[in-house]
């Protein structure tokens, strides 16, 4: 008797034990992909606070929408997928609304420090391309974040953006030479 070979996409088990009730295997699920899904709310939106609300949101909505989900296919870029939806919402809802307060949120990102010198050069250089990437528009951001700091392939991206990989490999050529540019530009400043 020979065995199956088809391969076994990560999660497959705990989304039907999830679908059939058992609230630990859907806990599992969250806990498997909730820092991806706030690491790419929090590059859209640039608000803790909406980022954790949105991460949130998502999850509710997988949750309430699990029947829909198709098996077939990986869970994590479905669940990215309704993140990143919701987030173009939010965006779009404050595009419309009107307002002169608005807070520009600094990230804290962790390093490894190293020595007093290496730590404030290094958090000289995150600040300066985080205000470079901030002077780039959300789908410049979302590609770049996709690609760099979650680490998703070009077919992934795709996937969560609903375009084809040849459009995302376009975007993340031109996101990066805007960054260059603009950090470029953020250094001859400094000089």
């Amino acid at each position: 008797m020979l065995a199956e070979r088809t391969p076994t996409l990560p999660y497959r088990a705990e989304v039907r034990a999830a679908r059939r009730g058992d609230r630990s295997a859907f806990e599992t699920l969250v806990r498997s992909v909730q820092r991806p899904v706030y690491g790419l709310c929090l590059r859209l939106l640039r608000v803790e606070a909406e980022a954790s609300e949105v991460a949130q949101e998502t999850f509710l909505r997988a949750y309430q929408n699990l029947h829909r989900y198709d098996d077939g296919k990986p869970f994590d870029l479905w669940v990215m997928a309704i993140a990143r939806n919701l987030c173009l919402d939010l965006l779009r809802r404050r595009s419309r609304m009107l307002t002169d307060n608005v807070d520009d949120m600094h990230e804290v990102l962790p390093s490894g420090e190293v020595s007093q010198e290496d730590s404030v050069i290094a958090g000289e250089e995150r600040r300066s391309l985080e205000s470079a990437l901030s002077t780039l528009s959300v789908d410049d951001r979302e590609v770049l974040s996709l690609y760099y700091v979650q680490k998703r392939t070009t077919k992934e991206i795709a996937v969560v953006m609903g375009v084809a990989p040849g459009t995302i490999m376009a975007r993340l050529f031109r996101a990066r030479e805007k960054l260059r540019k603009r950090m470029t530009a953020n250094s001859e400043e400094a000089a």
